[in-house]
């Protein structure tokens, strides 16, 4: 049994959705009144929610590269869409 297939597909493309939006999550305390009287933990946040926010868009490309090699696009084609 391959690694690609359909729904590995699916719960790669929904990782990364949730992984952007945990992004946005985590970088809302910067726009909060108390982000001056927290800086440190505002900038852990920050810096977690930049992180997350750069691998969901990594993940989909790395993902659409993987599904353009043939031997993925084999087992692919059998997906119901």
């Amino acid at each position: 049994m391959s690694v690609i297939n359909c729904k590995n597909l699916r719960l790669t493309v929904v990782f990364a959705a949730v992984l952007f939006v945990f992004g946005v999550v985590l970088q809302t305390p910067r726009m909060l009144p108390l982000a001056s009287e927290f800086p440190v933990v505002v900038a852990l946040f920050s810096g977690a929610g930049l992180l997350a926010m750069l691998l969901s868009p990594l993940l989909m490309i790395l993902s659409a590269v993987i599904v353009l090699f043939p031997a993925a696009a084999r087992q692919l084609d059998l997906c119901r869409h």
